[in-house]
């Protein structure tokens, strides 16, 4: 259990009692004492000698002094019973019983530094608490919009810079130091570098992180109010949340270390919720991407917080299906996630698009063709752009469009733009006919080996001339080591005669494939 000092007791929502005087139509004045430093949590009328059952601390106590002691002793009586009850200021209403204030009662107040503040007749009471009332619905606003704000800023801070972007953000708007923890109480984030702080939340969180009672640790030390509150997640504590609050609280600040605690939690958790809220958010940004009127908005920048590397070129693979759309942008966002690599998904006009890195972009197509056909809609081909850079992902549409088109044209399930040419000139039959009888030699002596170590050299030589030469995305698509890919691609050149380092011979292979499907 945290024991808080009263000088760092948590401050209710209140009014400066000099607000109070600065309103010209109460004209009130002060008699005594000093008001700067004095918040009014209410104001509240009476003429009991002893209101102290009555208050709660931080009150305006107004009165006429029906009741007051005319004596000295008696009057410094009634004052130290106010001082002790912690009100914020006294309030005396002359032209009634009294002309003026009492002089013992002036100099009692003055005594004990209590302001005294005169409530001339022309001033009912109802007038002054009403204005106490207006003001702390006023401050109760401007409370709640503070809260909103720093729930817009935090939420901000924890997209773009993560757990260290928060705790930023939770140190400058509470004026606290703020480290996060995970589960074991290593620190994962800080506010601060400052080796003592961090020991001594360390040492607070071993005390408190085994105690079952309750989901905070709470402490007053040299260096503030330290809390350390316990993050649980869908099935475990997955991780803590230390503030060291190093001035009095705010009335909101509860509220702000709930909403931080919250984020936290997310962030270190990822529920369901957020997963799909984060494949929103991206599926957003893409359409913002396609849109040719959103291009002066540079929203490509956006991307690295999915994964893209700014420089890397993009594609974008298109699949369009007769129906079953939601259905078809679920498979592509399940499959995409469980690779893992850089992505945005979003649905269009006929079907789903997803952004992708252009190296990625063979192995993940071929990955979501076979997901399409173990489990999609009917009738789905894929169309893919061409590369091109990430400011430019509006022109990509069409090409992908284009593609996916070709495709379906020629009964196949995915399409590619950047080999559209190539598929527009085997399209004559003169031309198709003289690349076969250049290939043919060479294709049949790969697929009609009786070596059994020789037949997957069809496949393999397809993949490394559809991935361009990548040895890496081959590879990958094939589901073999590169050093195995290389040695069946050294096997191909012994076959065939022709070496694969010569441009013409890769192109005539792999005309002499497309030929064959």
């Amino acid at each position: 259990m945290c024991v808080v000092s009263r000088h760092r007791r948590r401050r209710a929502v209140s009014v400066s009692l000099q607000w109070l005087l600065d309103q010209s139509d109460l004209d009130l004045r002060l008699v005594s004492g000093t008001a700067a430093d004095r918040q009014v949590t209410w104001a509240h009328a009476t003429d009991v000698v002893d209101p102290t059952p009555w208050l709660a601390g931080g009150e305006l106590v107004l009165t006429t002094g029906p009741q007051l002691p005319e004596d000295l002793p008696g009057q410094r009586a009634y004052v130290d019973r106010l001082v002790a009850g912690g009100i914020a200021g006294l309030g005396f209403g002359t032209g009634l019983r009294y002309d003026a204030v009492p002089p013992a009662l002036v100099a009692s107040c003055s005594e004990l530094d209590l302001p005294l503040l005169e409530v001339p007749l022309p001033t009912p009471f109802i007038a002054v608490a009403q204005a106490v009332v207006r003001r702390l619905s006023e401050a109760e606003v401007e409370s709640l919009q503070r809260a909103l704000t720093y729930q817009q800023r935090i939420t901000r801070a924890a997209v773009r810079k993560g757990l260290t972007g928060l705790v930023g953000v939770l140190s400058r708007e509470l004026r606290c130091h703020a480290v996060v923890l995970d589960e074991y109480g290593a620190a994962m984030a800080a506010s601060t570098t400052d080796a003592r702080l961090l020991d001594l939340v360390a040492e607070h969180w071993r005390r408190g992180a085994d105690d079952p009672r309750g989901g905070a640790v709470g402490a007053e030390t040299e260096h503030g109010l330290l809390e350390i509150q316990r993050l649980r997640g869908r099935s475990a504590v997955v991780g803590w949340l230390a503030v060291l609050h190093r001035e009095a609280s705010e009335p909101t600040d509860r509220l702000l270390v709930n909403q931080a605690a919250g984020i936290v939690t997310l962030q270190l958790d990822w529920p369901a919720e957020l997963i799909a809220a984060y494949h929103e958010l991206g599926g957003t940004l893409l359409d913002l991407l396609l849109d040719p009127a959103q291009q002066h908005l540079s929203l490509a920048v956006h991307l690295h917080h999915f994964g893209f590397e700014r420089a890397a070129p993009v594609v974008l693979a298109l699949a369009t299906a007769p129906r079953a759309h939601n259905r078809l942008l679920k498979l592509f966002t399940d499959r995409l996630e469980a690779r893992a690599r850089p992505h945005v998904v979003t649905r269009v006009d006929g079907g789903v698009a997803a952004l992708l890195v252009a190296e990625d972009a063979p192995d993940l197509v071929a990955m979501l063709d076979e997901a399409t056909r173990e489990g999609g809609p009917a009738g789905v081909v894929i169309g893919v752009s061409g590369a091109l850079p990430q400011d430019e992902v509006a022109t990509a549409l069409a090409p992908a469009r284009e593609a996916a088109q070709a495709a379906r044209r020629g009964d196949q399930r995915v399409g590619w733009f950047d080999r559209l040419a190539l598929g527009a000139l085997l399209a004559d039959d003169a031309v198709r006919e003289r690349v076969r009888s250049l290939t043919v030699p060479a294709l049949a002596a790969l697929a009609g080996g009786s070596n059994p170590r020789d037949a997957d050299l069809l496949a393999s030589l397809d993949a490394f001339l559809r991935h361009n030469g990548s040895w890496e995305g081959a590879a990958r698509s094939l589901g073999v080591h590169r050093h195995t890919l290389k040695a069946r691609m050294t096997r191909v050149e012994e076959v065939t005669g022709l070496s694969l380092d010569l441009a013409e011979n890769r192109v005539l292979l792999h005309l002499g494939l497309m030929c064959r499907s």
